[in-house]
């Protein structure tokens, strides 16, 4: 099987990891998959990844020239399956993949933001299958663009078992050279507004102005970066906050841990919160759709209103102070990883589906 694997991200986040993920899992079955990315870091990593690689600039929607060059590309790679992850790849990429003649046309939907207006019926009109992360983008689906169940197909994150065993977890605080009682609070994402990693740093300093010995450890790369920064300058915390960029392994990152924050409002479902929970980290949440698909309120981590600082330093605070409970939260969040969202099982079931499309349009 042959599959063709668009983004125009520049940046690397959830999506951008499972993709890379998921080729490698096709490489091993003996399928070929090829990247078409829009130039930038993502494609710089998929490069170092040894990946096939055409670069499209994918510049805005209906970019005359990112589709002819992507329709040219995959008439020469005849892929069976294409697939989709962002609306700019979807907008310029199934005009080219259709007149192409790929043969089955899928979106992969991490996130829970649609507007049904008239594009989007005009583009998800063109594509066979929508493949949601949640339950939540399903519903959105159903009720903005009138989707059929038979168009859908609910493909949840996963994180492989067994990931994170062998992680070191006192290599981070060697590098940053945290004390041996500080608590190290951390979050992974893009830095961007949607993310919230500012309400983490401001509920931070409520933590720190209540005696709290913390440090807010930021993984990630975005447009936010200079702004989470100075708000850190401002607060006068910027020596409790550290932004690490992109962080290669994640695992010694979180393994490293002593409590996850995740502040976004609004997600499909975020890699980050599971592979936090895979790794035995409590986790303290944004109470959105998505989130608390995974995330067992009060029992694999706590759940908070998204965007109330005080209900999120509280919660903070009450793991901090109670090692013990955060302790049992971790447990059950590794078990509960395990047992509904392993990814090797989660690709192999996506795989087949896959495959029998692909037969039923020969």
């Amino acid at each position: 099987m042959r599959v063709a694997i668009l983004n125009s991200c520049r940046y690397i986040g959830g999506a951008e990891l499972w993709q890379i993920r998921f080729a490698r899992f096709l490489f091993e079955r003996g399928d070929e998959a090829r990247f078409f990315l829009r130039p930038g870091k993502f494609a710089d990593l998929v490069e170092e990844e040894r990946f096939k690689l055409r670069r499209i600039p994918m510049r805005f929607d209906l970019d005359p020239v990112a589709i002819g060059r992507l329709f040219f590309a995959l008439r020469k790679f005849q892929p069976e399956v294409a697939i989709f992850n962002d609306q700019r790849d979807l907008r310029v990429g199934v005009i080219a993949a259709d007149w192409a003649g790929v043969p089955l046309l899928i979106q992969r939907k991490g996130w829970s933001f649609l507007k049904g207006s008239f594009r989007d019926r005009f583009y998800y009109g063109r594509l066979d299958y929508l493949v949601a992360v949640s339950k939540a983008i399903e519903d959105m689906y159903r009720a903005k663009l009138r989707l059929r169940e038979d168009r859908l197909y609910y493909l949840p994150n996963g994180v492989s078992p067994g990931r994170f065993d062998r992680a070191d977890a006192l290599e981070l605080r060697r590098k940053i050279g945290a004390d041996a009682d500080e608590v190290l609070i951390g979050m992974v994402g893009r830095l961007e507004r949607q993310k919230r990693q500012s309400d983490l740093i401001r509920a931070g300093k409520m933590l720190i102005e209540r005696g709290a010995k913390i440090r807010i450890l930021l993984a990630g790369e975005g447009r936010e970066r200079e702004n989470l920064a100075q708000l850190a300058r401002d607060l006068g915390i910027a020596y409790r906050v550290s932004l690490l960029g992109f962080v290669d392994t994640i695992e010694e990152f979180l393994a490293g841990l002593d409590l996850f924050v995740f502040c976004s409002e609004w997600e499909g479902m975020p890699n980050a919160v599971l592979e936090a929970l895979a790794a035995g980290k409590p986790v303290v949440g944004a109470d959105i759709e998505g989130v608390r698909e995974v995330v067992e309120d009060g029992k694999s981590g706590m759940l908070y209103p998204a965007g109330d600082l005080e209900a999120l330093s509280e919660r903070m605070e009450r793991l901090i102070r109670d090692p013990g409970m955060a302790r049992e939260m971790g447990e059950a969040a590794r078990k509960r990883m395990s047992d509904n969202f392993d990814e090797q099982k989660l690709f192999r079931e996506f795989r087949n589906w896959l495959k029998q499309r692909v037969k039923e349009r020969r």
